[in-house]
């Protein structure tokens, strides 16, 4: 391929990749994919990749200038090359943009107890209001607290997807969400148990917002803390719908 026409498509690829950020960026679907706190990177390669295409646009309107002059010291390029650009931003614009669910699993697993954060932010959380806890909140709680008998009856209010599991009965399931340090690659799934009469009318994977009262529950030799359900609602994707550790 001419040089020319090389330099081209990469501005062009370097541009489209530019928008397709820009874009994610202003759907605020981007936090489908990355933790929050790296959102001022992203804008700043956002700027980048448009100074790049545009010197690229810039060098090549210099380059037909002066093509006849520089004609002999040409030389083609590999066009392979450019599947390296092209391939990721067509898997971003082919497939729709959505959270984790439940389909995830299998490579994610599951966890209904775990560290996730350190001792000390930890001991922060057990300040907090019963009912401005979440859901990775709570599990961090099973997993710290030797007794938990001091939250039981506590109020809860937590939003998450649902997900059922073979191993609960039919009047239960988890509400889930997922915890990312870095971005989607690295998310792995948590949730709590619910008990709720009409767990099973509810839909896999549907948002809900639960409120009830803590008790708990013993599985798999472990102590876990469960919500006794006294109300369930359907809510929508959570614009943020990650939790962070």
């Amino acid at each position: 391929m001419p040089h020319r026409l090389y330099r081209s498509f990469q501005a062009l690829l370097l541009l489209a990749l530019c928008l397709f950020f820009a874009g994610k960026l202003a759907s605020g679907q981007l936090s489908y994919y990355i933790n929050l706190r790296f959102i001022p990177l992203t804008i700043f390669g956002v700027i980048f990749l448009a100074l790049l295409a545009q010197t690229l646009f810039s060098e090549n309107r210099r380059s037909r200038q002066q093509e006849h002059e520089d004609e002999h010291h040409d030389h083609d390029h590999v066009p392979a090359n450019l599947w390296f650009m092209v391939v990721p931003l067509a898997i971003g614009l082919l497939i729709p943009a959505r959270p984790l669910d439940s389909s995830a699993f299998a490579t994610k697993g599951f966890n209904t107890t775990g560290p996730m954060v350190s001792s000390d932010s930890a001991a922060k959380l057990f300040e907090t209001e019963s009912q401005d806890r979440n859901v990775l909140d709570w599990v961090k709680i099973s997993y710290y607290e030797k007794d938990i008998t001091p939250y039981l009856d506590q109020q809860a209010s937590v939003i998450g997807f649902v997900y059922r599991d073979d191993q609960l009965n039919e009047n239960q399931f988890y509400v889930s969400r997922f915890i990312i340090s870095c971005c989607a690659a690295d998310a792995s799934s948590i949730g709590m148990i619910v008990n709720w009469d009409d767990a099973k009318t509810l839909k896999q994977d549907s948002w809900v917002l639960v409120k009830g009262s803590i008790s708990s529950t013993i599985l798999k030799d472990q102590t876990l803390l469960v919500i006794d359900a006294e109300s369930i609602q359907d809510v929508p994707v959570p614009e943020q719908p990650y939790l962070y550790p």
